[in-house]
């Protein structure tokens, strides 16, 4: 890449970071029942959309100059999709501290209580990938990617058992079915967080050598769900 878009690179990775966080915070939020960290992570998802609009419109102007060459269009096109994956993700935080505030709140979550560790390491589990990814995106270093990838088998392996857990304690507290499928969805937003991280993973081994990562493994013979 000729060009200096130093400052894309840091403004996407300024917008991670803030991700991040506001993941943490919301399944923090969620295991301990606590509406406070929920609202932290609720501020920080309106920080990041206003970052990612601030990215979209300085995308457009860099590439309205005409003066970008055809891996600096592609560099500024991927980065602003990682953009997109970021406030995807950090609104799966949104939506968990949503259930926390709204909720959870005022639910019994005595029921729960021995899934909330499993539910921490999945969390942590995502959130290696994402700033995985975010790493391969820093360094544009697609020989990580494949690492990041493996890691979505963790994450989905951790999700089952969730699952299963979960229809466990519904077989012994029936009384809590809403309390427990409401549970279930901010798990999904957690498992989503790994598939986000994929994509961005894909992002920028498209960055790097111009193909889709999906496309050049199913001409070997396999690919990775994302």
């Amino acid at each position: 890449m000729t060009g200096d878009f130093s400052w894309l690179r840091d403004a996407v990775l300024a917008m991670g970071d803030r991700t991040s966080a506001a993941v943490d915070l919301a399944v923090q939020a969620l295991v301990g029942n606590d509406a406070a960290t929920a609202a932290r992570a609720r501020e920080i998802e309106k920080q990041v959309d206003a970052m990612y609009y601030g990215i979209d419109e300085d995308c457009l102007d860099a590439l309205a100059a005409g003066s970008c060459s055809r891996e600096e269009v592609n560099f500024v096109i991927s980065s602003l999709k990682i953009a997109m994956e970021l406030e995807r993700t950090c609104d799966y935080a949104n939506q968990i501290a949503k259930l926390v505030q709204r909720k959870f709140a005022s639910q019994d979550m005595k029921p729960l209580a021995p899934l909330h560790g499993s539910l921490a390491c999945m969390k942590d589990q995502s959130l290696e990938m994402l700033r995985g990814a975010l790493d391969c995106y820093r360094c544009l270093d697609c020989g990580l990617t494949e690492q990041v990838i493996a890691k979505d088998t963790k994450v989905d392996k951790s999700n089952r058992d969730l699952f299963r857990d979960m229809v466990c304690v519904l077989s012994v507290h029936p009384w809590a079915q809403e309390t427990i499928m409401d549970y279930h969805v901010a798990i999904r937003y957690v498992e989503r967080v790994g598939d986000r991280a994929t994509n961005i993973a894909e992002l920028v081994f498209y960055i790097v050598r111009g193909e889709r990562l999906k496309k050049k493994a199913a001409a070997g013979g396999g690919t990775n769900g994302g």
